[in-house]
């Protein structure tokens, strides 16, 4: 009998509307982030030098969050976890993602990887354990996806959170 229950709920799991909402995702040194993507004002690869970016004539802010996370650990790839979007591998190719809140306020984000589109459904997303909050002393990491064979964890960042704390540092 557990068998039959088994398929049955995998029949109507088919049948659920998709619910999944689309972020931006992104590797900081070994680890994957994700931010909604309505809060991504700008995607910029970087080529030799990290730009100066300005909107409406400020200067925005540039932050290395990977440094401030993980500290003086390398971001090489083969040590970092692989993300496959739509079959294909994210490329290792560093950019700059330029976050903004609702207030409009802008906040550069220097990635280790290209940024790629993920769905991600809402029940895939659990509370942030408290290891990693006390690890890395931030209140904008707010969740994280469960790790599976096809995808590692996702930590999943609040942009009004994060370009607060940004702005309020500078």
């Amino acid at each position: 009998m557990p068998a039959i229950s088994s398929l049955r709920s995998q029949r109507l799991l088919e049948l659920r509307p998709d619910i999944g909402k689309q972020y931006v995702a992104f590797r900081l040194r070994l680890a994957w982030f994700i931010l909604p993507v309505a809060s991504i004002y700008r995607v910029i690869p970087i080529e030799r030098h990290i730009p100066k970016i300005t909107c409406s004539g400020e200067s925005v802010p540039t932050i290395d969050l990977g440094k401030s996370l993980f500290g003086k650990t390398k971001a090489t790839s083969d040590r970092a976890p692989q993300l496959i979007v739509n079959g294909a591998t994210v490329a290792p190719k560093p950019s700059l993602i330029v976050v903004h809140n609702q207030n409009k306020n802008f906040v550069g984000l220097l990635s280790n990887s290209q940024p790629a589109l993920q769905r991600v459904s809402q029940d895939e997303i659990v509370s942030l354990p408290p290891t990693y909050s006390h690890q890395w002393k931030v209140d904008f990491i707010t969740a994280m996806t469960i790790p599976s064979k096809e995808c590692p964890s996702l930590f999943l960042i609040d942009s009004d959170r994060f370009v607060a704390a940004i702005l309020n540092k500078n």
